[in-house]
């Protein structure tokens, strides 16, 4: 077994919060047909005010103490941000592993791609989703996106900025995908692929028919030769292929932050553990908090071989939108 997958598994054990999710915002210029943000949301007209740059400079100092080293910041679009380059030094000059999610398509010019190079970042990770552009602008809802992300991609390589490409898969792109594999396996490109069909959190249907049914899902797996633990650690893309995955990491080696500095298990597990603030650090809320407990104590019932976030769904059936912040849902405690 690999070093990182040793530390990976003792993080886990002994419940260190060694990666770390943080979406920045959930402002985006695009209106991708699967994604699970609320369209007001996306126009900046809510959950809340986001976090200042000092709120999430201070926050990354409370992550790194906690023993943080693997950090993704998403979004939302995270080139949304004017204090974005404020915090990815902070970031570095933290010494965290940095990992940065975005559609490619705004505030990456071969000036500030060149940056991102001489940061050190771990990976850019940037969502495509077609060969072909009208696919791909039909799915983001923005035309001309194609071009673009492409465009970036290129960018990056002639940089030397390692790029990985997050390919979702549903009807629309469906007949497509062993194509885009097949492409970007020729050019020696990074690539995760995922068919979970995130609900809104809003309450909101996604449009009719995108999601894909399980399996046509499972022969698109074998088509691109990608395994069931392939798609399981998409949550973890740090562990290297020979790890072999047994255990959710959510609020044993993991978590998210909302960009209002909420704290979730996992990005799909919307249940709100508590909220950061000067009065209550990362810390505070990560080993004391009623929340992480309760979810801790939910994994020690789940079914061996099952997924956490499906379980916590099952037993957590009577969900409303969250009154605590307004952000997504937040699942009856007192069952």
């Amino acid at each position: 077994m690999a070093l990182i997958d040793q530390i990976y598994q003792k993080a886990q054990s002994k419940k260190i919060p060694l990666a770390i999710q943080f979406d920045l915002t959930y402002r985006c210029h695009q209106s991708c047909l699967h994604c699970y943000l609320p369209e007001t949301w996306r126009r900046g007209e809510g959950p809340g005010p986001e976090l200042s740059t000092l709120q999430v400079q201070a926050i990354l100092t409370q992550l790194a103490a906690a023993g943080t080293f693997f950090l993704s910041f998403s979004g939302g679009e995270i080139f949304l941000r004017p204090d974005l380059w404020t915090i990815l030094e902070e970031a570095r000059n933290l010494n965290f592993s940095l990992t940065l999610m975005t559609s490619g398509t705004v505030g990456l010019n071969q000036k500030n791609i060149r940056r991102l190079a001489q940061l050190g970042l771990e990976a850019l990770m940037v969502s495509v989703y077609s060969l072909e552009p009208g696919v791909h602008d039909r799915i983001t809802g923005c035309p001309g996106s194609w071009q673009k992300v492409w465009q970036t991609i290129s960018d990056c390589r002639s940089q030397g900025l390692a790029v990985v490409l997050n390919c979702f898969a549903a009807s629309l792109n469906y007949p497509g995908m062993v194509a885009l594999k097949q492409f970007i396996d020729e050019e020696g490109i990074p690539f995760r692929l995922d068919g979970t069909l995130t609900p809104r959190w809003d309450g909101r249907p996604h449009f009719p028919g995108l999601a894909l049914s399980p399996e046509s899902m499972g022969r698109l797996y074998r088509e691109v030769g990608w395994d069931e633990d392939q798609e399981r650690r998409n949550a973890c893309p740090n562990l290297s292929p020979e790890v072999e995955f047994q255990d959710c990491g959510a609020a044993s080696n993991s978590c998210y932050l909302t960009p209002q500095g909420e704290v979730w298990p996992c990005i799909e597990i919307p249940y709100a553990c508590g909220r950061l603030s000067p009065e209550t650090e990362f810390l505070t809320l990560w080993e004391d908090s009623p929340g992480f407990r309760n979810v801790r104590e939910m994994q020690s019932q789940c079914p061996e071989g099952e997924r956490f976030c499906d379980f916590f769904q099952v037993i957590n059936r009577n969900c409303r939108l969250d009154d605590y912040g307004n952000i997504g849902y937040r699942c009856d405690q007192s069952r």
